[in-house]
């Protein structure tokens, strides 16, 4: 086995289970109702639904390769000793835009180049960390679109700060999933992994491209 092997491979086993739990978690969703937001408190943990649009970007910067469009389950835990983790749970859908691939600039796996526009297919993700600072307002509601920004600072105060945002503290996984006929590489995996004191370390494996 070797050293890059075996350091993918935690992360890797990591990955699958947390978008296993996703999927279950979507399979269970009771659905929004016709309603924008929907907010749930079981124990310590309070859950809050809605719907967005995002720009997605892949390995080679800030280039727009695609646009998300997710229902997403915010999930609010308190721990004993009173700290809260944030965790953002995705499922939806994506449409290309001309652009480099999201692989594009990977390093370690086959990938493509480019995508052309109007792609689409599914995505399946989540992101957790800590919430640093604020106080926490179950009552609180998130103005559309309620990013990940807006939800905190909706619900803990404009002084809170997120440890992904560091990063430290983090984990995170996105697959992205298409079986149009014009692609040569079908799936792309983007996830990752913060420690307490950092740094990021990343595994991105195949690719969303036509060529």
């Amino acid at each position: 086995m070797t050293r890059t092997t075996r350091r993918v491979l935690p992360l890797l086993t990591l990955v699958l289970g947390a978008l296993s739990f996703v999927a279950v978690a979507a399979a269970h969703d009771g659905g929004h109702h016709g309603k924008p937001h929907h907010a749930k408190h079981h124990g310590n943990t309070f859950h809050y639904r809605t719907t967005l649009t995002s720009e997605d970007t892949g390995t080679c910067g800030q280039q727009v390769w695609a646009t998300d469009t997710l229902k997403r389950t915010y999930a609010v835990h308190r721990s004993q000793d009173g700290s809260y983790t944030l965790s953002a749970y995705d499922r939806g859908t994506f449409v290309t835009s001309a652009a480099a691939s999201p692989g594009a600039c990977e390093q370690d796996s086959q990938h493509g180049t480019v995508v052309t526009p109007g792609i689409k297919g599914t995505v399946l993700g989540y992101i957790t960390g800590k919430v640093i600072g604020g106080t926490f307002n179950k009552s609180a509601t998130c103005a559309s679109p309620c990013t990940r920004a807006a939800f905190l600072t909706a619900f803990f105060g404009s002084t809170a700060k997120y440890s992904c945002d560091i990063p430290q503290s983090c984990k995170y996984a996105y697959l992205y999933s298409s079986r149009d006929a014009a692609l040569k590489y079908h799936r792309w995996l983007d996830a990752g992994r913060a420690g307490s004191t950092g740094p990021l370390k990343t595994v991105d494996r195949g690719d969303i491209a036509t060529a």
